[in-house]
Order: structure tokens, then C-alpha cells, then sequence
């Protein structure tokens, strides 16, 4: 029952990534999206790998996310200075 209800979400909020209008919005919507990945990884597979798993995930979806909010905020930077 939670792996639907967790996928539910994940699908809401690629709805909504989809919908949005800015960059920013999109990117907290796409790490909603890892974050319930992440979540039905470790709810589906209720081994200690499943967990190593879902860890390895959710910490390498956080810091892709990070450096793409990063990039993005340099990016506007340089185009404000010029």
C-alpha cells in the first residue's frame, strides 16, 4: 500500500514538473521525484542491499541536484554581469 502511495506522488510531481514555469520550481519538484525513488526502492527491496541501495541513490540524486542548482545559479550570474 505505501509503494502505491509513494508512486502516486511521483507521478503528481512529474505532472507538476511538467507544468511548472521556472527552473527552480522544476528542480524541487524533480528532487521530490528522487526522494519517493528513493522510497519505493527501499520499500520494495526489504533487504539491507535494498537499503545500501536506496541510500546510494537518494545521496547521489541530492548531489546531481545540488551541482545542477549550482551550474544554474552561476549561469545567471554570468549573464547578470554581462
Amino acid at each position: 500500500m505505501l509503494i502505491e502511495i509513494v508512486g502516486i506522488i511521483i507521478l503528481l510531481m512529474a505532472i507538476r514538473t511538467l507544468f511548472a514555469r521556472g527552473r527552480a520550481e522544476r528542480m524541487l519538484y524533480l528532487n521530490a521525484m528522487s526522494f519517493g525513488i528513493s522510497a519505493i526502492i527501499a520499500l520494495y527491496i526489504q533487504t539491507p542491499f535494498g537499503a545500501i541501495m536506496a541510500i546510494t541513490y537518494f545521496v547521489t540524486a541530492t548531489l546531481s541536484s545540488n551541482a545542477i542548482a549550482y551550474s544554474i545559479g552561476r549561469v545567471k550570474e554570468e549573464i547578470i554581469l554581462d
